[in-house]
């Protein structure tokens, strides 16, 4: 087997140029077509993981949603390998990731969150309609191309519709973010088109307060608070944020997710259309979830998580003593 190594060349075409990004699942490099003298990404499962049958089966549906998609703002599938080791060849976009953008200290304009916004709502639009859900939109996942609009580059734990559920070898069934997670998904529901309407919400906050919504200083409290807490409202934290526009970002960010847009097609509309904004819901409570968040399920996953943090509190202790 081929080691994942700058100047490697698999199938004789795609000679690896420089890691590109590393997740829990999968390692990116940025590639050169040796056959079009273009330049592609190369994403690898973790070779470490395929003894896991759900990792190739992500793999799998990886390529199966890639075929899926041809659309502009969205990664192509070109080809694929399931060689050893087994990889998927991608489009490569010029572009830096919305997180790299924030990071270097790029302040977004109000008008420039509302469009880049109402324009990947469009996209996700399209992802639904195909029976698509990202689950896991977010600074890192959104890269800002060269002709100004928002691309989505990671379609690593997307669910496809009518596909059976992927469980991970010693993972539990929370995938996702904390920050930008619903409710739903933090309860260990696979997650919907609502899911990623809430996950915009989260990221338009992001961009305007320059924080999400929920923080904190490990995952079980950001998971908490989109439980129970209230965000602090933006209107207090930008001045030119403007009460309809708060509205429209209160109401994707609604803990039951019956009571957030109905699809992202909707939503933009509203941004596009911001005067026209039903403002009623910036005084409307939205009670914490707090006895949902206690299934037998979510107890558990809770409890595994306290366990952990607090075992690893006391390692802290010991070694620093």
């Amino acid at each position: 087997m081929l080691s994942l190594e700058i100047g490697a060349v698999f199938e004789n075409r795609f000679k690896i140029i420089s890691l590109l990004g590393q997740g829990g699942f999968a390692k990116t490099f940025l590639a050169e077509d040796i056959m079009t003298n273009g330049k592609v990404v190369l994403k690898f499962p973790d070779i470490a993981q395929l003894g896991d049958p759900a990792v190739y089966e992500r793999f799998r549906r990886e390529i199966a949603i890639g075929e899926r998609l041809n659309h502009p703002d969205l990664p192509r599938a070109l080809t694929y390998s399931e060689g050893n080791p087994p990889f998927l060849v991608l489009n490569y976009v010029e572009g830096e990731s919305i997180a790299s953008e924030m990071n270097n200290g790029r302040k977004f304009s109000v008008d420039e969150v509302v469009e880049l916004s109402a324009n990947l709502l469009d996209v996700l639009e399209y992802c639904h309609e195909k029976g698509i859900c990202h689950r896991d939109i977010k600074p890192e996942n959104l890269l800002l191309g060269t002709d100004g609009r928002i691309k989505i580059i990671d379609f690593g734990i997307a669910g496809l519709e009518g596909a059976p559920r992927v469980t991970y070898r010693g993972f539990s069934g929370l995938m996702g973010t904390p920050e930008y997670m619903s409710p739903e998904q933090i309860k260990g529901e696979r997650g919907g088109p609502r899911s990623d309407i809430y996950a915009i919400g989260c990221l338009m906050y992001y961009l305007l307060a320059g924080t999400p919504p929920y923080t904190g200083d490990n995952p079980l409290t950001v998971m908490y608070q989109h439980m129970n807490a209230n965000m602090k409202p933006l209107t207090e934290i930008r001045k030119d944020v403007t009460k309809n526009l708060f509205a429209v970002i209160k109401k994707s960010l609604r803990r039951r997710k019956e009571e957030r847009y109905a699809s992202a097609k909707d939503m933009a509309y509203d941004l596009r259309n911001l005067q026209a904004v039903d403002v009623s819901i910036l005084s409307k409570q939205d009670p914490p979830l707090a006895s949902a968040a206690t299934t037998k399920k979510s107890s558990w996953i809770l409890i595994i998580c306290s366990i952990v943090i607090v075992l690893a509190i006391l390692i802290l202790i010991i070694v620093l003593k």
